[in-house]
């Protein structure tokens, strides 16, 4: 909780892991901003807020990416890459955090919702307050466009050895 309604000038650093799917996929990992492939490479993340929602700032080894998060609907968020408007419906678990995607819109047209069953992420933070999170984007039948995960830290309670 405190990752997602905390201070909103704070910085986390750790690892992560990027994969993705075939060519075509590949193409639309790039105009949504997403890093090419890599592995257990340092990752450093922050948060601002404005008017306009939540800026999410992510440096993947030396490869940034932001979005904008904003509240959509009483259950639904929406983070916006580039041309994609990715909604999804977050729900508090015992481990954690679950958000599966509930829609994909590309240029403000929505995408039909079956294609991406299965897509979203997840967030689990241990005793020590390591963040550790998985993000997946599959198209039905088509697989895996892009996955990604790893570990975050605050920074201020972070070494060099801990980035990875």
């Amino acid at each position: 909780m405190a990752f997602h309604s905390g201070d909103r000038n704070a910085v986390y650093v750790g690892a992560v892991t990027v994969k993705q799917g075939n060519a075509l996929f590949r193409i639309l990992c790039r105009m949504g901003g997403f890093p090419a492939p890599m592995a257990n490479r340092p990752m450093r993340m922050s948060i601002t807020s404005d008017a306009k929602g939540e800026q999410w700032h992510r440096d993947f080894d030396g490869h940034t990416l932001s979005s904008t998060v904003r509240q959509v609907s009483p259950t639904d968020v929406a983070e916006r890459f580039g041309p994609f408007d990715v909604h999804m419906r977050p729900s508090v678990t015992e481990d954690g955090l679950e958000m599966p995607v509930s829609g994909i819109h590309l240029l403000g047209i929505p995408m039909p919702a079956f294609l991406f069953r299965g897509s979203g992420g997840r967030e689990t933070v241990d005793k020590t307050g390591q963040i550790t999170f998985y993000v997946s984007s599959r198209v039905w039948w088509l697989g895996c466009v892009i996955d990604y995960s790893g570990t975050l830290v605050p920074s201020s309670t972070s070494t060099l050895s801990q980035q990875g």
